[in-house]
């Protein structure tokens, strides 16, 4: 597909790496010519130098023959002025990224009065993302499907666990039916088990459930962890102004630390709820003074990185059960214990996610729609919801009859108000929602999930 890009900053570049991976022709618009010149040697693509805005840079750009423009700078007026252009021009899709709450992406009649396909707010994704993470204590990770309904969650399996040792031919006996293992992580090796696998204490395990059976799941496997009420947020900026409209001031009590007055008297002045300290939440010395032990979570969400893990790391350390660290530049991982860190944040990487799901959806339009698209285990392993369409050549047939590609799972079918676990004899039926895991070849059409 032809797409244009603009902006070449972390969100540019991080859909960048994904699109070109999948054989897509990119061109990017990027007003800072030595920024344009480091993606264009790191990727296989062409570039413009010149303001997204611009109607001689669009046509430049060959914005009027794109299959989709993607706005992705650091402005939200030239991202919304530039996708209505594109949309005039003749861009089959147009999606722009806005953080201001004036243009939320959950008022649909902006979107649509400006004619634009998509909006995505890369804060509100993530403070969505968090919540899930505060919904599952024991998880390291969260993905959601089926509108909320089912879910794959991520548990470190400890030694005393009844999951250490276990064959997966025996799970179900032991934790519950309408429960799947689809990915086991095993310190650099992943894979899509089968009924032969055994999980191992130390394991990263994903685990597909609906919300009730995954919490008796944890009662029995002794990976319960209390649940969240005590909250404590270090940093006061746009992600912590979204979660805290999520959050259920009933529900949790929460504690901000910010090191700028403004922005805490405007956290204050907003949520009057939340207990706001005005102090720089990266000081040991601050957050043993503001009681981090008797803190359930702790989210670290400032604008650098570094402080962010060390204080997490320090929460961790003072008996807090989960933490939740915002990453941009995730290369800071790869030197990082995998125990050091419990749960991560990466914005740029929740909206390349979006894109490619979308993307993905306009190449099969007459087919299976992808619905939903998450990166598990590291982003080794794919998870993705289908619409199954009314010539699919899965259609009709026992899942024992379908020849499936190899490291490849069928997870999970919905059909109308039932949620069905698939066994053999089970069969997908027009109009299904079907979860599907997968490592290697990517997927955009349910039949993908076919051999040969």
């Amino acid at each position: 597909m032809q797409i244009v890009i603009a902006g070449a900053g972390k969100y540019g570049r991080s859909i960048a790496g994904e699109l070109v991976a999948e054989g897509h022709d990119l061109t990017f618009i990027e007003e800072k010519e030595e920024i344009l010149d480091s993606l264009i040697e790191d990727f296989d693509l062409s570039g413009i130098v010149g303001n997204a805005a611009n109607y001689v840079t669009q046509l430049e750009a060959g914005v009027d023959k794109c299959d989709a423009f993607l706005t992705m700078t650091g402005s939200d007026e030239v991202n919304l002025i530039a996708a209505i252009l594109a949309q005039r021009l003749g861009a089959k899709k147009t999606i722009a990224r806005v953080v201001n709450h004036d243009y939320s992406p959950e008022v649909p009649f902006v979107r649509q009065a400006l004619g634009i396909t998509a909006l995505i707010n890369p804060n509100l994704e993530s403070a969505h993302e968090i919540m899930r993470m505060l919904r599952y204590p024991s998880a390291t990770s969260v993905e959601s499907f089926y509108r909320g309904k089912v879910h794959i969650v991520a548990v470190r399996v400890p030694k005393d666990s009844l999951l250490a040792d276990l064959k997966l031919l025996d799970f179900n006996k032991v934790c519950g039916d309408n429960l799947m293992v689809c990915v086991i992580q095993r310190d650099e090796e992943v894979f899509i088990p089968d009924g032969a696998s055994v999980i191992k204490a130390g394991d990263t395990i994903h685990v597909t459930g609906e919300v009730e059976t995954l919490q008796d799941f944890y009662a029995r496997t002794n990976t319960r962890v209390p649940a969240i009420r005590n909250v404590m947020i270090v940093g006061g900026g746009a992600i912590s102004y979204w979660l805290l409209g999520l959050m259920n001031k009933k529900k949790f009590r929460v504690k901000i630390i910010e090191r700028d007055r403004k922005i805490a008297e405007l956290v204050y002045k907003n949520y009057p709820w939340v207990d706001v300290l005005c102090a720089d939440g990266t000081d040991h010395q601050v957050l043993e003074e503001a009681s981090i032990e008797n803190f359930d979570a702790f989210i670290s969400l400032t604008g650098i990185d570094e402080e962010n893990v060390l204080a997490s790391i320090f929460a961790s350390q003072n008996g807090v059960n989960k933490t939740i660290t915002k990453i941009n530049r995730t290369r800071l991982l790869e030197i990082l214990d995998d125990e050091d860190l419990q749960n991560i944040l990466t914005p740029h990487h929740i909206v390349s996610d979006e894109v490619v799901r979308t993307i993905r959806a306009m190449e099969n339009v007459k087919g299976s729609a992808v619905e939903a698209l998450y990166r598990i285990a590291d982003g080794r392993v794919e998870a993705l919801e289908f619409i199954a369409g009314p010539k699919s050549k899965v259609l009709g047939k026992t899942l024992i009859d379908l020849r499936l590609r190899p490291s490849l799972r069928l997870v999970c079918i919905m059909r109308g108000h039932d949620i069905i676990f698939p066994a053999g004899q089970d069969m997908i039926l027009a109009g299904d929602r079907v979860i599907v895991v997968c490592t290697g070849k990517r997927l955009t059409d349910l039949d993908d999930i076919l051999g040969g």
